[in-house]
Parts: C-alpha cells; structure tokens; sequence
C-alpha cells in the first residue's frame, strides 16, 4: 500500500468513532487487538482536543456563549461533519458559520448563528493580505469628468456581513469583561468588518450604506452607486443622493478601507 493510501486510511480513522482494524493490520510489529482502542485513542482523542482549542481561539464569545458542555458538542459535530481539508489549523474553523446555519440544533438560533458570523468575519479580516491604503487627495488629482466612472478597490480585510444587535451585544459584552446577556430576540443587522494596521475594527451599517458599499466592492463605478442611492429614495434629488454618496466615499478613506480608485476603461 502507498503511502498516501496509509496517510488517507489514518485519517479517515482519526475522524471516525471507531479506528480502522485494516490500518493496525499493516504495522510492524502488529497491534495487538486488546491495545487498539487504547493506542489509538491518543490520536483520536488529541485531534477533537486540538479542534476544540483552534475553535475555541476562533470563537471565544460563542463558546462562552454556549458554555464548555454544548461547545464541546458541537466541536464533535462539526469535526464529523466538516472535516478540515487545509494543513494550516488557522483555517479549521472557517466553515462552522456555514455549518451551523445547516445544522437542525442550531439553524433556526439567529444569535448563534450571528454571533458566529462576526467572530469568523473578525478572524477573515485579520488575516487578511496586507494593502496600503489610499490617500483621499488622491480624488483631487482626478478630473471632474471620471468621476462617474471612478471605480474603486478595497482592502482585502474588508468584509459586509449580516449579524444580530444581540450577537453584536454579547461580543461587547465579553470584551468588556461583563457576562454575556440571556436575551436572544435582537434584530437582523449589517456589518462592515475592516482591518486598519493590527487592529480589526467593525461599524453598524444603515440600509443605504449597506446597499452601496457592496455595490462598490463588487466593482461598479461612482455614478451607477449614485443611481442606486436614488432609485433607493425616490423622494430625494439625484443631488442630494450624490452627495451623500460622496459622505460614504469619504468615510470608507477615512477608515482606510480605500485601497486604489482610477476610472474604469470605456
């Protein structure tokens, strides 16, 4: 047998409840039966153990959240059920926003799932590429005639997600060091997770914001983010909507969240 075959049969036994007796039959000197379970419980065990140490660094709010006992469940479900598939340990705990809105425990659970959501937007962010940040003078060197064609690009540890106030609330309340909050009835909110030098930073954003800071992300100019701001408020002037589209611009350079602007090829 090869080796990657051995390496694939060991793995499939570390994940599953009981080891494979196929793999112990290949060892020199053989294993004896009675020592299996035993042998192979160091591995088994110390992998779920290493899986809730990563899991617990990447969510620390949401385990205490849980508490040790329902935590430590769901590390054992989400090993099952979503094995990592990268050899770097950082990434292991990616998915569990992914796993957990599919999950029947915990799918309906808007303050799990949120909570979640922004530990993991919070991880993304900061380990997110390095990128320098532009400065805002460089909209003055641009002509006046670009601008609606002005497309922008932004830090790679720029991320819009949707959470909870209570989810919100609850991460606040930890890094504050007070406990977190029982209530779980909190509205739906939107995001905007950055990283400005070492420091992860994150803002409430309002439906306007919202709906044209992920239009400039995904790559539309200036004048078509304008347009949507004013067939999101018809009762406004396209001037108006301009301009407050231009207080979005500006803030998002603010926060160094602007990482290249020139305008888009005709």
């Amino acid at each position: 047998m090869k080796l990657a075959e051995i390496q694939s049969l060991f793995q499939e036994s570390v994940l599953a409840d009981e080891p494979s007796l196929g793999l112990f039959a290949m060892l020199r000197p053989p294993v004896r039966a009675e020592n299996i379970a035993e042998t192979f419980g160091v591995y088994h065990d110390g992998f779920r153990l290493r899986m809730a140490e990563y899991l617990s660094n990447d969510y620390p709010v949401l385990r205490e959240a849980l508490g040790d006992e329902l935590f430590g469940a769901l590390v054992e479900a989400y090993a099952k059920g979503r094995p990592s598939t990268f050899r770097n340990a950082r990434w292991v705990g990616a998915g569990l926003p992914a796993f957990l809105r599919a999950s029947p425990l915990f799918a309906s659970d808007r303050f799990v799932v949120g909570l979640a959501v922004l530990e993991a937007a919070l991880a993304r962010s900061f380990d997110a590429a390095d990128a320098a940040e532009l400065p805002i003078e460089t909209l003055g060197r641009i002509p006046e005639e670009d601008w609606p064609r002005l497309r922008f690009g932004f830090h790679p540890g720029v991320l819009v997600v949707d959470s909870t106030q209570d989810a919100l609330a609850a991460y606040e309340a930890v890094q504050a060091g007070e406990p977190v909050a029982a209530a779980r009835d909190g509205d739906e909110v939107a995001l905007v997770v950055w990283r400005r030098e070492f420091d992860v930073n994150y803002r409430i954003l309002d439906d306007r914001e919202r709906i044209v800071v992920t239009q400039a992300m995904a790559g539309a100019v200036f004048g078509d983010v304008c347009a949507t701001l004013a067939f999101a408020s018809p009762e406004r002037d396209d001037g108006e909507m301009a301009r407050l589209a231009g207080g979005f611009l500006v803030r998002w350079f603010a926060d160094g969240m602007i990482v290249g602007a020139a305008p888009a090829s005709e």
